[in-house]
């Protein structure tokens, strides 16, 4: 299970940042939101399978992701240790 700080902004909490720190054997539950999401892959690799792709993709350190509204997802970490910043602007 990764370590996971929040951040919440704004008169009602809308704007959220997740500093992640996860390892190698840490995957996120199959889920989608009703707000957008990005990810910035700060240190390590993930694996990203997502409902609007046909495939999954690896994305290491230095990685932006943006995912819209909707789209499920996983979040897979394959490196120890893993590092992301997950920021939902408008949750």
């Amino acid at each position: 299970m990764p370590e996971i700080t929040r951040l919440y902004k704004g008169l009602y909490d809308e704007f959220e940042v997740e500093v992640v720190f996860g390892t190698a054997e840490d995957i996120s539950p199959r889920e989608a939101h009703t707000f957008e999401e990005f990810i910035f892959v700060a240190q390590g690799e993930i694996i990203l399978t997502r409902s609007d792709k046909q495939a999954p993709e690896r994305y290491g350190a230095s990685s932006f992701i943006h995912l819209p509204a909707g789209v499920e997802h996983v979040i897979d970490a394959r490196e120890t240790p893993t590092r992301l910043v997950i920021i939902h602007p408008d949750k």
